[in-house]
């Protein structure tokens, strides 16, 4: 029978961006190359291409796109909408239909290089896992941030 360890709101936490993010991150994760601005241009409209800018910043800062983009922090909407001369506001239109976030996620996995696990890759994240697990009393390590890498 599984354990849940974490509460609702650790998970809740997990599920989102930081609240702030650091200035070196956004200065990292959220700086589009221009190959990224190409690849956001494709996109039809101010909205989507903003939208789609974020989803490709979220998988790299957090590993995966919130579902709920609106809760991006102000200052990484805005330096990503500078960065494609576009107002930050547009973004209120973005994801009226889920099919486009999903298929924006989609583009952006593709995009960045992700592909679905294999079973390998499931053996090596579960052996290390268990190594970081063992190296310390509390499982919550494994998930709140403590660099163990």
């Amino acid at each position: 029978m599984p354990i849940d360890f974490l509460t609702p709101a650790e998970r809740d936490r997990l599920n989102r961006f930081p609240e702030p993010i650091p200035a070196e991150d956004l200065r990292v994760f959220f700086t589009l190359s221009e190959r990224d601005r190409e690849e956001v241009r494709k996109q039809r409209g101010a909205h989507n291409q903003l939208g789609f800018a974020l989803q490709l910043c979220a998988l790299r800062y957090l590993g995966f796109a919130p579902d709920d983009l609106g809760a991006t922090p102000w200052p990484a909407v805005t330096l990503i909408a500078q960065q494609l001369g576009l107002l930050p506001e547009v973004l209120s239109a973005y994801g009226s239909r889920i099919q486009t976030r999903t298929t924006h996620l989609l583009q952006v996995q593709a995009y960045v290089g992700f592909h679905p696990a294999l079973p390998l890759d499931f053996a090596a994240l579960t052996a290390w896992l268990v190594e970081r697990a063992l190296e310390h009393d509390k499982p919550t390590l494994l998930t709140n941030g403590v660099s163990l890498w």
